[in-house]
């Protein structure tokens, strides 16, 4: 551990204007519940509730409840009972407070950093000039975090063992399957507000290589949650940062998707990145990567032969242009030509579905 650094510790974590805090975090989270949800029960019995947290956690006798999986998109989340999502956000804000500084300036996916817009808009600005890029991710990277090496990395990083314990509880949870329990040994679930933290802190290692690297040598490095993206002058350092890159992921029991990995020249059309995609030409703009797109018109395909209203199909095309167009300049015109020159895009014009 760095003793020179300040230390999370459970003290701060349980101090009445930490889980005041996280109370009001779960009270805005979880305000159209269920009126039969846990939610309200821990609502109006929340000064007694706060003391038992508070004797429990100190003396490491809080248990967490089995963590309920939903599919989402087609992606599976965990929905932490009431009080299980209120302990694990006051651990977040202790933990984000004393980490979070320490970590990578390079990573956007923490609060403050600027999000995916911000590091699309860096890419872009930087992109002029480099003629190489290595673009990756890892393959389904929260599920296959592995716990020891997490616990290994946090324990550099927290002193206080109770607050080591309580994060390894976390882990090591039970998973509630359609009623099913199922024991989990492996990966962080999503839903877990400490997730994104343990996300970024699980590539630390890589974050400062290839960020040391990058600044020694005048080159870019990008991180959003587990994409990133590596600009480079030469193809020598071109296979240097693959060479480091895949020694970090090593040394974590992490591997590249096979997929979603682009190394080499950049070339006049780009390369996509979080969902756009990224020219090396000033003169242009960013537009939407074509998967972006295809997305968009699957849902629509979705909504039509549902037999969607006009007005809700009206309704979401309105929503996902404006947050394709927020935070970042993009061809609005070109996506729209894209979109209205498809099949189901020219069905819906011709239908008046869409003008």
């Amino acid at each position: 551990m760095n003793h020179l650094a300040p230390s999370p510790t459970l003290e701060q974590m349980i101090k009445d204007e930490n889980l005041a805090l996280a109370y009001q975090w779960l009270c805005q989270a979880r305000k159209d519940s269920h009126h039969n949800h846990d939610v309200w029960h821990l609502r109006f019995h929340w000064a007694s509730i706060k003391s038992e947290l508070q004797q429990q956690l100190r003396a490491g006798e809080y248990r967490f409840e089995p963590c309920r999986t939903i599919q989402v998109g087609g992606e599976s989340v965990g929905v932490w009972c009431a009080r299980d999502a209120l302990v694990l956000k006051a651990l977040t804000l202790v933990l984000t407070d004393q980490l979070a500084p320490r970590l990578s300036d390079d990573c956007y996916h923490l609060a403050g950093r600027g999000g995916a817009k911000g590091c699309v808009r860096q890419v872009k600005g930087a992109v002029d000039g480099y003629h190489f890029v290595c673009r990756s991710d890892v393959d389904s990277y929260y599920a296959t975090i592995d716990h020891q090496v997490l616990l290994d990395l946090l324990a550099e990083r927290i002193g206080d063992g109770r607050v080591l314990a309580l994060i390894e509880q976390m882990l090591t949870r039970l998973d509630n399957v359609n009623g099913s329990l199922h024991h989990v040994d492996k990966g962080i679930s999503k839903g877990n507000p400490l997730s994104p933290l343990l996300g970024v802190l699980y590539l630390d290692s890589m974050d400062k290589v290839l960020g040391e690297y990058c600044q020694q040598h005048q080159l870019k490095y990008y991180r959003y949650m587990d994409d990133w993206l590596v600009l480079c002058k030469t193809r020598h350092q071109l296979r240097h940062v693959v060479r480091l890159m895949n020694e970090c992921l090593d040394a974590v029991k992490q591997t590249k998707h096979p997929f979603k990995t682009y190394i080499g020249r950049i070339k006049e059309t780009g390369f996509d990145f979080l969902g756009y995609r990224i020219t090396p030409s000033s003169e242009q703009t960013v537009t939407l990567a074509w998967t972006t797109i295809a997305n968009h018109i699957g849902k629509l395909k979705q909504l039509y032969e549902q037999g969607a209203a006009a007005i809700r199909i009206a309704e979401y095309v309105k929503r996902w242009l404006q947050w394709a167009r927020s935070g970042v300049e993009i061809d609005l015109q070109l996506v729209l030509d894209v979109i209205k020159t498809s099949r189901l895009g020219s069905e819906l014009v011709k239908k008046g579905f869409w003008g």
